[in-house]
């Protein structure tokens, strides 16, 4: 038997000797998914970790570049505390890593057309899989905020705590002024987001 089954065959027997379950019908995670270079199937085998999330952290990665530190996924809209939790020991994140676009680490997507209004703010023709809009951005508390897409617990607070600061936003497109929001950003909830 070649050297690697034989240490793969030899980790395989010593992880379910100390307890590890194994479903064969079940992708698994056994470590090391580098976030920054992990494409969509890769990422679903995380536990928590299902279409949506996995879509998110790519999309994440993509508008924001690679990640420095895993817990860097925090940020990623979806993944709270227990995910973090189930997955922190699974993942990593390679430095100069050359990350997949969400182009092309996902399936397409239906996409929506957009058209700014005459006071600047964005609407769609259709929003898919956006059950929680519209989202007004002067009135929602950050847990309304995070029905935006790409909207996580920190960005939701840092949207809170600009209005606080500056007052309400005239359009959705001023939202590119709280820090980690930008034009990819803003694009995601082009037709969810609304300020009146």
């Amino acid at each position: 038997m070649p050297v690697t089954k034989t240490l793969t065959w030899f980790g395989l027997t010593v992880a379910l000797a100390l307890g590890a379950t194994f479903s064969p019908t079940a992708p698994q995670a056994w470590a090391g998914v580098d976030i920054n270079t992990a494409d969509a199937a890769a990422l679903e085998t995380l536990p928590g970790i299902g279409e949506t999330k996995a879509a998110a952290i790519i999309q994440y990665r993509t508008d924001h570049g690679p990640f420095k530190t895993v817990d860097e996924l925090d940020n990623v809209s979806g993944i709270g505390p227990s995910t973090m939790a189930s997955i922190h020991d699974l993942v990593s994140v390679t430095a100069g890593a050359k990350p997949q676009s969400a182009e092309s680490a996902t399936s397409p997507k239906a996409t929506t057309g957009t058209t700014a209004s005459a006071t600047g703010e964005s609407t769609a023709s259709a929003v898919s899989g956006s059950a929680g809009c519209p989202v007004n951005i002067n009135t929602s508390d950050a847990s309304g905020l995070m029905n935006l897409p790409g909207i996580g617990d920190s960005k939701a607070a840092a949207i809170v705590q600009y209005r606080t600061d500056h007052g309400n936003f005239a359009t959705c497109d001023a939202l590119d002024a709280v820090s980690g929001i930008g034009p990819a950003t803003l694009q995601n909830f082009a037709g969810c987001c609304t300020v009146k």
